[in-house]
């Protein structure tokens, strides 16, 4: 028996040294990635790290490209980072030295703001970016007015319609893995699109979603077309999932079958567009995000305040129809 104890003894001793020895591994490394992510970092006045949402996306990169550019005239070193529990650089990035950190919340509510007070009790300035966590929130917010998107989005559908104005439009929302600034407050794209046709059109709303597999949009709009012939406006949240569905729409040569909203804009949505295969697309600006959120952290670093919401402004681009 006490050899039995002994054995268990030194095989949690062990574990504990392991878990000791790795702790250690993987904060030295941090600090170092933190510090090295720049190679100009020396030059900088400030170190700011941006955490964004894994697998990073079209909008994402353009978030990065506009923080990097803002970073440039300011001064300022960038490094970026994933977002998320499972994420050790975010986790322990309190412990790294860096000023700021520009985050995408991807977690719960409770666990995030308990990572954000963290960061507050280190004396780490936080500016939030397309999501926020809470109506009373006191972090800086950088981004989409999604209500607003919602709105817009409404409108969109009264100009498009020729049903009559007592028949029911049916709509289908699709939000994405690959896009969770939108699918984090598709409630409040919701209320703005009810608010729109709420006493004006009778309007039934669907969720549908789409992970990360570039498939699960060609997929989805298949089983739509053939199974919801019912349904009048279908509405997408990500690029991506924009263009893939646009093209099962053509290859079933169902073009005009149904009102397609799409998201972003590129060459090919414009084609679409300007063709009539798609009925408008939704355009926010990603650049413009990354660019004010290095804005604003600089503001808080240097000053010690900023404003406290920054809306960086959507429009609805319409096609030709």
């Amino acid at each position: 028996m006490r050899l039995l104890i002994r054995i268990v003894t030194a095989i949690f001793a062990a574990l504990f040294v392991v878990s000791l020895v790795f702790s250690a591994r993987t904060t030295t490394t941090l600090s170092r990635a933190f510090s090295t992510a720049s190679p100009e970092s020396e030059k900088r006045t400030h170190h700011i790290a941006v955490f964004l949402p894994e697998p990073s996306s079209l909008f994402y990169e353009r978030v990065r490209k506009g923080a990097s550019e803002a970073a440039r005239r300011h001064d300022t070193a960038l490094s970026f980072h994933p977002v998320g529990a499972s994420s050790p650089e975010f986790t322990l990035a309190r412990y790294t030295g860096i000023d700021g950190a520009i985050i995408h919340p991807g977690l719960d509510t409770k666990q995030i703001r308990r990572r954000l007070e963290e960061f507050d009790r280190a004396g780490i300035s936080i500016v939030l970016i397309e999501h926020g966590v809470a109506d009373n929130s006191p972090w800086a917010f950088v981004g989409t007015n999604n209500f607003d998107v919602g709105r817009k989005i409404g409108e969109t559908i009264l100009s498009l319609s020729s049903k009559p104005s007592d028949e029911t439009e049916r709509i289908a929302i699709v939000y994405s893995d690959k896009s969770p600034s939108m699918s984090s407050e598709a409630e409040l794209i919701e209320l703005g699109l009810t608010t729109v046709l709420n006493g004006r059109r009778p309007a039934s709303i669907a969720r549908r979603r789409t992970g990360v597999n570039p498939l699960d949009a060609e997929n989805l709009t298949y089983q739509i077309l053939r199974n919801e012939p019912e349904l009048s406006t279908l509405i997408f949240t990500d690029t991506n999932d924009t263009l893939a569905a646009i093209q099962v729409i053509i290859d079933l040569n169902l073009v005009g079958h149904l009102d397609v909203i799409g998201f972003g804009i590129t060459d090919a949505i414009r084609d679409y567009l300007d063709r009539g295969v798609l009925a408008a697309t939704i355009v926010v600006n990603p650049e413009v995000i990354g660019a004010e959120a290095v804005r604003v952290m600089t503001s808080l670093i240097r000053d010690g305040y900023s404003p406290g919401y920054i809306d960086t402004g959507a429009e609805i681009v319409r096609g030709t129809r």
